[in-house]
């Protein structure tokens, strides 16, 4: 993953789209032969009603070109696949490969990636992450390897470090037919809480800048919700069209002062991870420079952070990033040796 991918034209400040696009697409990213040593390319995913069919267009050459027949840069169209959710997606789009010169990089095609038959709003499904690592590495809280709603990732969700291709297939999990349930938004569980006890509670502790005294008995789905924030909900996901939400932010100090912040984000409809690393630097300096990087990360990776984040005492708040070298450290050793998505350095906000 060495290669970034830019979402803005920064000559322009805007959005980049070359060529023609439709109104749903993805973006994939597409390997040829089995060398590691050669770059992978994108490529985008368009979705055509009339008739029914998908197409995978090269991204980074020749988008401009079209063809008159479909309006498409047929130059450039890896793959065409008819009438795409007849019947499994899946499947269908990845054997399709087997007949042109590429093979997608994705989650489907990941041997950590388990199927699951479960009905999902954009039709094309869903599977389970059952990567795991030694977490002992990190000295991390044990993580519940079977969370059905925070392991969750679509067929089409970014690849992370830990990809290796699938050999034989796609796989299923023991649970494959589970039901998938929605995370809880911050700003639905206040409202249910409001004029409860912990509700009450927890306004009073915010009020007083003490946290109240944590539940160790609540589980990884119970803590989790999307939170509100800078960006949370508007910002799109890289790969597809759906938004990211907040889960968590840890604000830390760097070594000259600035504010630096780690946050997890989560995709509501591919259910990718990412962790964006954000500095500000315009309270020191007079060029309102902000420097950001996106990681993807798996679902383990990210709950890892997550419990990181979980046993600091408002760990978003800036007031108290001094006294986070630790944890600060700790993200350091974590990124290490980690390829960014992303990686933008800006003058002005």
């Amino acid at each position: 993953m060495s290669e970034q991918y830019q979402r803005f034209n920064l000559d322009t400040m805007s959005g980049i789209s070359p060529g023609t696009r439709t109104r749903i697409f993805q973006r994939v990213r597409l390997r040829t032969g089995k060398d590691p040593q050669i770059p992978l390319r994108w490529a985008r995913v368009w979705w055509y009603e009339d008739p029914a069919e998908c197409l995978v267009v090269l991204e980074d050459a020749g988008a401009q070109r079209k063809d008159e027949a479909s309006g498409d840069g047929a130059g450039d169209v890896v793959l065409r696949l008819q009438d795409p959710l007849a019947t499994d997606f899946a499947v269908n789009f990845i054997e399709a490969f087997a007949t042109t010169g590429f093979s997608p990089v994705a989650c489907a095609t990941c041997t950590h990636w388990g199927r699951l038959r479960t009905a999902t709003g954009d039709g094309m499904g869903v599977g389970r992450c059952l990567w795991q690592r030694d977490r002992a590495t990190h000295d991390l809280q044990p993580v519940d390897p079977a969370l059905a709603m925070l392991t969750t990732q679509g067929v089409l969700a970014l690849a992370c470090d830990h990809w290796e291709e699938a050999i034989g297939g796609l796989t299923e999990v023991s649970d494959a037919t589970a039901p998938l349930a929605p995370m809880p938004k911050a700003a639905e569980r206040d409202s249910n809480e409001r004029w409860t006890l912990w509700g009450q509670l927890r306004r009073w502790f915010g009020r007083t800048g003490t946290a109240p005294p944590s539940d160790n008995t609540l589980t990884w789905e119970e803590k989790l919700v999307e939170r509100s924030g800078v960006g949370a909900g508007t910002e799109s996901c890289f790969v597809c069209q759906g938004r990211i939400a907040n889960l968590g932010a840890l604000a830390v100090a760097t070594p000259e002062g600035d504010k630096q912040t780690y946050s997890i984000w989560r995709c509501r409809s591919c259910y990718t991870y990412y962790l964006n690393d954000w500095i500000d630097r315009w309270e020191r300096t007079d060029s309102l420079e902000t420097e950001e990087k996106y990681y993807r990360l798996a679902p383990v990776d990210a709950l890892a952070v997550l419990s990181v984040i979980d046993n600091i005492v408002h760990a978003e708040h800036p007031a108290r990033r001094y006294e986070r070298d630790a944890q600060r450290a700790w993200m350091l050793n974590f990124l290490g040796g980690r390829d960014a998505l992303s990686h933008q350095i800006r003058q002005g906000r």
